[in-house]
Order: structure tokens, then sequence, then C-alpha cells
């Protein structure tokens, strides 16, 4: 059994792993992409399963922003049996990046192994210098953290979505892609280093909030589910792991949508006050999601706005706020958005009494 302090623990350790693994990690990214044809590259594909795949999907927009290249992120099953298909002369502009925190994914070693002998250049991001994948992949990125005991994935998850950010920013700087009016390579390393501040202000602001909702969302003796997390652009890919962690920490049902999906589909769902967590960091999708929110709400829906507190676009109309500091760029957002996954599950679990992986048996 593990208990749901195991995760409040990772939670608080969040900020203090940006500080240690930012420097480092940037080396290692800049030193394996010395091997990588960056000038030919013409895409990216982020390929993983669960949590590596979550952290694919919040990672998209800084490969197309800062790396130049269309980004596509990918499960491991449908990167091995769709992935390769097309001309083969396309395969060596696309980077594959493998990504796995343990790097012991059987699917996905198979997967690099088979993507390198179609001719893809690949890269693994992985917490094991030592792992199999790094192995598979001939070059790799470690974000190593030494951990021995297991929970549902929160310092492993936030590992790989650093490295994946760092990757891009060394990306672009290879292929002279940054944009031109910004910071350079190594001012974008020292913003991604400072979300550490955001990353610690959220753990500490979020928490209270997080305990407070899974009380309302576990009251009247019964939990409210599934709980709809909702997220567009990198906030759907911080969706996708929301969602999972209530169901790896506390056994609900709980899943991911786009928000313009939700409204398409889920807002005709009963009951008609079911929740609906939306995930709204300031960007492009901010506009819709915050309309979104304000339409939902007014439909009865018990809406959980994830936002900036000063937010009042999304926060004056919301059922529960819980709140996200702001970070200098949208591409950094996820790593302050994804704080909520663990508090969140955390607090659920205790609530019901169960424990993380108990498939929502008792503890």
């Amino acid at each position: 059994m593990y208990a749901t302090g195991t995760m409040l623990r990772q939670s608080a350790a969040l900020a203090a792993d940006i500080e240690v693994l930012t420097g480092p990690v940037a080396a290692r990214a800049g030193a394996a992409l010395q091997t990588v044809p960056c000038d030919a590259l013409r895409r990216a594909v982020l390929v993983g399963s669960g949590d590596s795949h979550h952290a694919g999907r919040a990672s998209e927009l800084a490969f197309e922003r800062l790396a130049g290249l269309p980004c596509e992120a990918l499960s491991t099953q449908q990167f091995l049996d769709y992935g390769m298909l097309g001309p083969a002369h396309r395969n060596a502009a696309t980077l594959v990046v493998a990504v796995s925190a343990s790097g012991s994914s059987p699917r996905l070693v198979t997967t690099v192994h088979r993507a390198r002998a179609h001719g893809f250049p690949a890269l693994a991001v992985t917490g094991r210098e030592d792992s199999a994948l790094a192995d598979a992949a001939g070059r790799d990125v470690v974000a190593g953290l030494g951990l021995t005991e297991r929970c549902p994935g929160i310092r492993t998850y936030q590992a790989s979505l650093l490295t994946l950010l760092l990757l891009a920013v060394r990306l672009g700087g290879a292929r002279g892609a940054l944009p031109g009016q910004g910071p350079g390579e190594d001012g974008l390393v020292a913003e991604v280093a400072a979300t550490a501040e955001a990353v610690r202000t959220t753990a500490a602001d979020a928490d209270g909030p997080c305990r407070e909702l899974a009380a309302r969302l576990t009251g009247a003796g019964r939990p409210w589910v599934p709980l709809v997390v909702a997220g567009t652009g990198p906030a759907g890919g911080t969706a996708l792991y929301t969602a999972a962690k209530v169901v790896e920490a506390a056994g609900l049902a709980a899943y991911a949508q786009d928000v313009e999906e939700y409204w398409h589909i889920e807002r005709f769902v009963d009951p008609a006050d079911a929740p609906l967590a939306v995930l709204a960091p300031p960007g492009l999708g901010h506009p819709r999601a915050a309309e979104l929110a304000a339409a939902a709400a007014e439909r009865g829906r018990r809406v959980i706005a994830v936002a900036a507190p000063d937010d009042t676009a999304l926060t004056g109309t919301a059922w529960h706020t819980v709140p996200v500091a702001r970070t200098v760029r949208e591409e950094w957002s996820p790593l302050t958005g994804q704080v909520l996954a663990g508090l969140l599950g955390a607090r659920l679990a205790d609530r019901l009494g169960r424990t993380p992986f108990s498939g929502g048996g008792p503890g």
C-alpha cells in the first residue's frame, strides 16, 4: 500500500527539483543534440505512454514555437502501429523523442529499435542513464531523481516535462529557430529555472483549495463522478495528467477533454450539476476556456476554475477555484498547472480512505 503522504511530499518537492535539475538537464540536452542533424529536421514526434505521453502533449507548443518544428505527441502503440507509415525518405527529417521516466517500458524500447531501423533519428528522455531505453536510442537526456519510493508519478512527471521543455529550447538554439526578439537560449533556460518560485507558490496556495475541493466532491455520502478535466493547447496535456492522478490515487472515474469538444459532447451529460474542472492558463486557449466555463456554469455545472487567482474571467463564475501562479510564457504554464494533480489526487484519496493503485478498494 502506498500512503498519500508520499504524494504530498513529492508535490512539495517540485520547486526544489526545478532548481536542482534545470542547469544540468539543459547541458545534457545540448550535448545530446550534437549528434542530431538539427538543421535537416522538419518534424518532431514525442512518444510515450501514460504520464510520459501527457508530458509530451504539454510540451508540443514549446517545440513548435521555440524549435520551429511541427510537433506531435503520440502514444507508444499509436506510433508503433501507425507512426512509421509514409514515404521513407522523410524519416531522417523526423526526430523521435522517446519518453519514459523508468526507461524500462518494453513497448517503447521496441518502438525505438524499430524507428531507428526505419531511419528515424531517436533520442531518449528518461530518469535512468543505464536504462534499456537510453541504450536503444543511442543518445539520451537523463533527469535522475534517485527515487526509491513508488507513488503516482509526480516528481518523475515533472522531470520528464522539464526535460522536454529544455530540449525544445536547446533544439531551437541548435537550429537557429528561436524567436528573434526573445531572450535567447540561455535566457530561456533561466526563465525555466525561474518557474521554481511560481511552482512553490502554487503548491503552497493550492493545497488548501484542493483539500476543500476534495471535501465538496465527496460530500453527501457519494463522490461526484466522473470528473471531467478540460484544457487545450499545453493545458490539454495537463488535463490528461490531472485526470490520471485522480484515477490512480483515489480510484475515481475522471477523464480529460478538449474544451471545445466538451461543449460539443459532455455539456449534454446528466446530471446538470456534474463537476467540470477548466484549466485555463494565460495564452492562446484562454479566451475560449473562459467562455466555456461561464457557459457551463450558466447551465448549472459545478465549474472548478484552475487559473490565476486574479483571473476574474474564469473565477467570477466558478463553483470552486484552485489558484495557479502565472508563468512568463504559455510554454512554461504546464509546470505550474501540474501541481493541482498530485494535491487533488491525494486529498480525494484521503477523504475516501483509499490508497493509490488500490483500484478503488479500501486502504
